[in-house]
């Protein structure tokens, strides 16, 4: 009976460790310029809003995000512990939501960099960039 307990827990263990998102890792922040009003963004908020969920948030208005490329490791990271959407998962869920008509995507831009300077001139904007990149221009709004 005891081995038949352990195999029980071990299969439940396995099954935790490969469907939970690997925080530990995360190479990414979600930030906002530095003088946004925008001081701090929920998991869930920020996992609705990259997901076309909903466009404002409570008691701080309209917010636009922007991503950063398809196949950009940062936002591979990205999608995968702020969404729970593997990479492949979050191209199709956008593909449905433009083909049905429900939703467009957020704008791209190229890098971090450019993400960085976007929402620096936008106080409505919020975007993630690689840990590395963060600097004085943007607050950090969410992190891992």
């Amino acid at each position: 009976m005891k081995t038949k307990t352990h195999s029980v827990a071990r299969v439940v263990l396995i099954a935790l460790a490969t469907t939970l998102p690997i925080h530990a890792h995360a190479n990414w922040l979600l930030v906002a310029g530095a003088k946004s009003p925008i001081t701090k963004v929920s998991a869930d908020e920020a996992a609705n809003l990259f997901l076309g969920k909903v466009h404002a948030l409570p008691g701080r208005g309209e917010v636009a995000v922007v991503d950063l490329p398809e196949g950009d490791s940062v936002r591979n990271d990205f999608y995968t512990n702020a969404t729970n959407k593997s990479p492949s998962a979050a191209k199709a869920y956008w593909s449905r939501m433009i083909f049905t008509g429900k939703g467009k995507p957020p704008r791209v831009l190229g890098d971090s960099e450019e993400v960085k300077k976007a929402v620096a001139a936008n106080p409505a904007m919020i975007g993630y960039i690689e840990k590395s990149a963060l600097d004085a221009s943007v607050k950090v709004i969410l992190s891992p």
